[in-house]
């Protein structure tokens, strides 16, 4: 099986991970490396920023605070390289660094007199509410696959099949009813359901290879997901 046909029960390997050949391309790389990591973690640290207090601290929107960061943090790979440097998962890297954002900018802000307290919420957040971090982040990939997928689909002019997916898997069709439904056989709709299966399993898998997550840890990291998702 070639490349180009990935195995639908697996997951890609190591050599898709996009950090090292984004860091190669230089600045179109880094283009693409920001639209990811903005893409993928501005909603959860956002909801993380308003969930710990931490844009109350500084007087700020979270949207503001977040934006800042981004802008402070991305304009070259050093941040980047930084954090493939450390062994960190990334959205670990991103959430110690939005503490540590904060705590410059209550340090300016406070100069400039804007802020009055002098607690500093950075430091303080010892009880941080990550859980509100991880589960807008488990949503962000989780979204983040499905859009990959029906993408692909629609591309290749297979759009019906997430359908065919949808009826079985969330609304719990059998495949006789839904084969019936698309003009194909109970063997034909199960197909096509494993095929997209393999699909989203690859394309969440992926995302996680972004967030630098290693082979061995992506299954252990994917029922962790889906514990977050049973938490609520």
């Amino acid at each position: 099986m070639t490349e180009s046909q990935p195995d639908p029960g697996g997951f890609p390997s190591t050599r898709r991970q996009p950090w090292q050949a984004w860091i190669a391309s230089g600045e179109s790389g880094r283009v693409s490396a920001c639209d990811h990591l903005m893409n993928a973690y501005r909603v959860p640290l956002e909801t993380y920023c308003a969930a710990t207090g931490l844009s109350r601290s500084v007087g700020m929107e979270p949207a503001e605070v977040v934006a800042g960061f981004f802008a402070t943090r991305l304009g070259n790979f050093e941040y980047l390289t930084a954090w493939s440097r450390s062994g960190t998962p990334l959205r670990n890297w991103l959430r110690n660094g939005i503490h540590l954002h904060v705590h410059e900018l209550r340090r300016a802000r406070k100069r400039d007199g804007r802020i009055e307290s002098s607690t500093d919420a950075a430091e303080e957040a010892v009880g941080e509410d990550v859980e509100h971090f991880e589960r807008e982040w488990v949503v962000s990939v989780l979204n983040g696959a499905v859009a990959q997928v029906l993408r692909d689909l629609e591309a290749r002019g297979r759009s019906a099949e997430w359908r065919m997916f949808w009826q079985h898997h969330i609304d719990e069709q059998p495949h006789e009813v839904v084969g019936q439904a698309f003009g194909c056989t109970a063997a034909e709709s199960a197909q096509s359901c494993y095929r997209v299966r393999g699909l989203l399993r690859d394309a969440i898998a992926a995302m996680l290879y972004a967030d630098g997550v290693r082979d061995e840890a992506v299954l252990s990291e994917i029922l962790e997901m889906m514990e977050v998702l049973r938490g609520h």
